[in-house]
């Protein structure tokens, strides 16, 4: 296993070879973030080859502009997945008969056991989330997967900031009746 500092060497010689248009260095740059790159765009995009159409244009998009480089690896990942989001998040935008804006969709009925503690698995959160409308789904993607704030969040989504708030707050009651109701139905 490399060390820390072979690997800090190895992203900058990485680093160096893009900025100069090596082909190789190109390749060994696409391996190691294609996939963030992917899953940031699948998260909020829903569609296999609509991520994968945006993780390639986000790649080219850095291969064309040099100056999105980093040296660090970590700021380079951040980066990338921020441009693969936002290109996400016009996807969803042009899929016009998709949105529906959140003030048409009534508030979740109170649940029975609000308080009651449930556990869910990995894969009946996924399916709860695809189940959301758009406009929860995408919020609670940015804000819980990508660690981003209220203020960025708002600011991508082009809403209010106590908006966003609003509609994650409503996002999450909703996540969870639906998790409640697939559960109950399931053990019956």
């Amino acid at each position: 296993m490399l060390r820390h500092r072979d690997r800090m060497s190895n992203y900058r010689n990485i680093i160096k070879g893009v900025r100069e248009r090596d082909a190789q260095s190109q390749m060994m740059f696409y391996d190691l973030f294609i996939r963030p790159v992917y899953r940031s765009a699948y998260a909020i995009a829903g569609n296999e080859s609509e991520a994968e159409e945006i993780a390639q244009d986000t790649m080219l998009k850095v291969f064309a502009r040099p100056d999105l480089l980093h040296d660090d690896a970590g700021a380079m990942e951040r980066v990338m997945r921020r441009i693969a989001s936002n290109a996400a998040i016009d996807a969803v935008r042009r899929r016009k008969d998709l949105f529906v804006p959140c003030d048409d969709i009534p508030d979740c009925e109170d649940m029975e056991n609000g308080d009651a503690a449930h556990d869910f698995s990995v894969e009946e959160i996924k399916d709860g989330m695809d189940a959301l409308p758009d406009c929860y789904r995408n919020i609670l993607l940015l804000r819980l997967f990508e660690n981003m704030s209220f203020a960025d969040v708002a600011a991508m989504l082009n809403v209010n900031p106590s908006t966003a708030r609003v509609q994650y707050v409503r996002g999450i009651a909703r996540l969870k009746d639906i998790l409640i109701k697939k559960k109950s139905y399931v053990e019956r």
